[in-house]
């Protein structure tokens, strides 16, 4: 009996001897030795091995383990030297890498020239290495980055749209809109990687977002509060005052912001009808504008645990639009004086649920709902001179929409990423309209004489799946496509529900070459829906000399596109994109002349269509340390036409976007200049004045960085700005001018706190992970 008792303790214990054996066979030793004939500080490296996804810091003459035949990567952090990393590394036997000073020296100099690296998803930024700016906020420090511009000293923008910031690879879903003061409280130092993703997954598409901007802190993560008050006074006696503040903890993350924004201008519009070459109509109006927004964020995000989180944010706004239109000369017949009142009222709430599976595969769930309402008053007064108007036509309209969608997310293949999810929403659109009388005593609405409720009715839902796939076939080659197919419904009040089947494809192809260079080449072919404004005709764009329309029965319009960009990051960032794309049944407004009411009609129509070749230039260089500059410049052909109307225009389209910042020092302060000039945009009848913008700005800091003052020179080389309008159609030529305010001068008073610091703990994290890895 004793002896079969040993001999299953003694089998028991070979086998978990050979599994203690087999686990250690699968492993292999690596040390880093510094040559002792070095003259540099080689102690004070920090060396950190990523591996399947896990993290382990070292120093020289440390012993690590690593998996053998796995691929890692090794990257040094130096505050003497600026050493590059190892990729994709593999060892199969105890190994020994030795640094010596023949091998430092050429990796000093090369890193120098590669602060910013390109990689098939877009450009890593290592601030911490940055010896111009790692001593300055983190904001400042990323305008090193390629399309981004700085702008006043505490705001940073991407110019390619919106950005979503991610601490360590995750959302911080508390915080919305607020992320100008958190990088401003963040030291660049601290910070080991900046990876800003131009290539971003379906799921951030959907939410509006073009670029996602990842902060690597390796082990810390940000914790504190920051709270700004800013308020702006300017040449046209408005005060525009903000307030915002976030707080930030382990496990959530809450922020506020409250803003007003306000705007008071005098115009004059002048309106020209020729038929023939022969006048028939003319006018000349004085207008008087206020504009009026109020608006509050309110953003909390629930960090349940490490594979689990919640996020809720609610915005609420309210809008106000006042014109007053005085006639000063009016031919044939005299036009009545008019004042149009706009009040938008409306929220929206947002909902998240992202549960991580494991490391690789993320799920999500987001909802998302609208609710408007938007009055529009469009009062005439007397012929002569009164205190009250003589008619009110009020418009009441509700829009509101539900979206939901489901995401997948698979990463766990080395070479490629799987995305794919459905979204569904559902609009509903009602509009009335009232004609009141006026109390010429209150000025206030008297009795009804006509109404006609939901004169405007539309109702859309669609279902859309839609799949992702990304794949790297090598270390420098990137294939992407994307598919979708919506499945769209729409019906108005006086037609019978239509359906349609909007497929979508979008495909790319990205390779890196040496130098730090790249080349894209994309192909695409989309759907695009109508937008409300088609359905109401922009109602606030009305005006005594042009009224507009809307229409229910617009359908989807079809586009193809195509180009190629080049990029390339050294000293200086320089990019070049030449492409082309062709539209046909578009839906797009077009402006007649009504003869009886003496009145220009805008209405839309399925007719737009026409072709475009476009070329664009972005140049970004730092300059004796101090001096940034970026440009961007583009030059399109467009050729367009509406083939309802049988009318067509051409032309040639350019704008220029220069930016540049210049930090004098930290007691004088820092000075900038941005900029848009834009030519005439093209459209099937004619053209229309771009943007005109420029700005002048210079920013000083006073009590430890916690009072900022900046002063703002808006447009100043003019004190007004015409901006001109040409529309054809058979015989008939539309023109109208447009006398605007343009120059402004304004002054910037902020106060910034904030106790943002970073807390160390994730060597202990990353511990127990690798646990639970080995325990699977």
């Amino acid at each position: 009996m004793k002896i079969k008792l040993f001999s299953i303790l003694f089998f028991i214990f070979c086998l978990f001897n050979k599994s203690i054996l087999y686990a250690q066979s699968n492993k292999c030793k690596i040390r880093f030795k510094t040559d002792t004939s070095s003259i540099f500080k080689l102690k004070t490296i920090v060396i950190s091995l990523t591996q399947n996804g896990h993290l382990t810091k070292c120093r020289p003459d440390d012993m690590v383990l690593v998996d053998k035949g796995v691929n890692f990567a090794i990257e040094f952090e130096s505050p003497e030297f600026i050493i590059p990393g190892i990729k994709n590394i593999k060892v199969y036997t105890d190994t020994l890498f030795i640094i010596a000073p023949k091998n430092m020296e050429p990796v000093i100099i090369n890193s120098k020239k590669r602060v910013v690296q390109q990689t098939l998803k877009g450009f890593e930024y290592s601030p911490a290495n940055d010896s111009i700016f790692k001593n300055q906020s983190l904001l400042l420090s990323m305008q090193r980055l390629p399309f981004m511009i700085l702008q006043e000293e505490d705001e940073i923008k991407y110019i390619g749209g919106r950005v979503l910031y991610k601490i360590n690879g995750r959302e911080k879903k508390g915080i919305t809109g607020n992320w100008n003061s958190i990088l401003r409280a963040i030291k660049a130092k601290d910070i080991y990687k900046v990876e800003m993703q131009t290539e971003v997954p379906a799921y951030i598409k959907n939410q509006g977002y073009d670029v996602i901007i990842n902060i690597l802190t390796l082990d810390a993560n940000l914790y504190g509060k920051t709270f700004s008050a800013a308020v702006i006074f300017n040449t046209r006696n408005t005060i525009m005052p903000s307030l915002s503040f976030t707080q930030q903890h382990k496990k959530a993350d809450f922020s506020l912001n409250i803003s007003s924004n306000n705007d008071v201008q005098s115009t004059s519009l002048q309106s020209k009808v020729l038929e023939d070459d022969h006048l028939i109509y003319e006018s000349k109006i004085s207008t008087k504008y206020k504009y009026y927004a109020y608006t509050a964020n309110l953003g909390y995000g629930l960090r349940i645990d490490s594979a689990h989180d919640i996020g809720i944010s609610v915005s609420l706004h309210r809008y106000e639009n006042n014109q007053n239109f005085i006639t000063d000369y009016s031919y044939p017949a005299p036009v009545i004086n008019q004042r149009n009142i706009l009040y938008n009222l409306g929220g929206t709430i947002n909902v998240s649920y992202i549960h991580r599976k494991n490391k690789f595969i993320t799920k999500s769930l987001s909802a998302n709902g609208n609710i408007e309402s938007q009055d529009f008053n469009n009062r005439f007064s007397f012929m002569q001179p009164k205190n009250t108007d003589s008619i009110n036509h009020q418009s009441q309209t509700r829009p509101s929409y539900w979206i939901l969608e489901y995401n997948y997310l698979d990463t766990k293949n080395e070479t490629y990423n799987i995305e794919y999810g459905i979204q569904a929403y559902k609009k509903d659109f009602s509009q009335s309209y009232y004609h009141y009388s006026i109390n010429n005593i209150t000025n206030e609405n008297l009795n009804i004489l006509y109404s006609k409720e939901d004169s405007l009715l539309l109702n859309q839902y669609a279902v859309r799946p839609y799949f992702k796939y990304d794949k790297d076939f090598s270390p420098k080659k990137n294939f992407i496509l994307n598919v979708n197919t919506e499945y769209y419904s729409i019906k108005n009040k006086n037609s019978e529900r239509k359906y349609y089947l909007l497929p979508g494809i979008n495909i790319s192809y990205k390779t890196l070459y040496k130098n730090n260079t790249s080349l894209k080449y994309s192909l695409g072919f989309s759907f695009s829906k109508p937008s409300e404004d088609y359905f109401t005709g922009i109602l606030y764009y009305n005006n005594p000399t042009e009224t507009r329309h809307g229409a229910t029965n617009l359908t989807p319009g079809k586009s193809i596109n195509g180009g190629v960009e080049y990029t390339i990051v050294k000293k200086a960032s320089l990019s070049q994109n030449l492409s082309g794309w062709y539209s046909f049944d578009e839906p797009g407004f077009f402006t007649l002349y009504d003869s009886i009411q003496k009145i220009q009609v805008t209405s839309p129509n399925n007719g737009e269509s026409g072709f475009g070749i476009y070329y664009s230039f972005y140049f970004q260089k730092l300059i004796g340390k101090k001096l940034n500059i970026s440009f961007f410049s583009s030059i399109s052909y467009l050729d367009r036409k509406n083939n309802i109307n049988h009318s067509s225009s051409h032309g040639i389209l350019y704008r220029i976007q220069p930016n540049f910042s210049y930090f004098i020092n930290s007691k004088f302060g820092s000075l900038g200049f941005w900029g848009i000039i834009e030519g005439n945009r093209v459209t099937s009848q004619g053209s229309y004045n771009g943007p005109l913008r420029y700005s002048f700005f210079y920013a000083k800091t006073l009590f430890k960085r916690k009072i900022a003052i900046t002063f703002i020179a808006d447009e100043f080389l003019k004190r007004n700005r015409l901006t001109q309008s040409s529309k054809n159609y058979d015989n008939i030529k539309q023109f109208t001018n447009n006398l605007r305010p343009n120059r402004m001068l304004s002054i910037r008073i902020a106060y910034n706190f904030s106790n943002i610091r970073l807390s160390k703990f994730a060597q202990k994290k990353s511990t127990y992970i690798k646990g639970e890895k080995s325990a699977l």
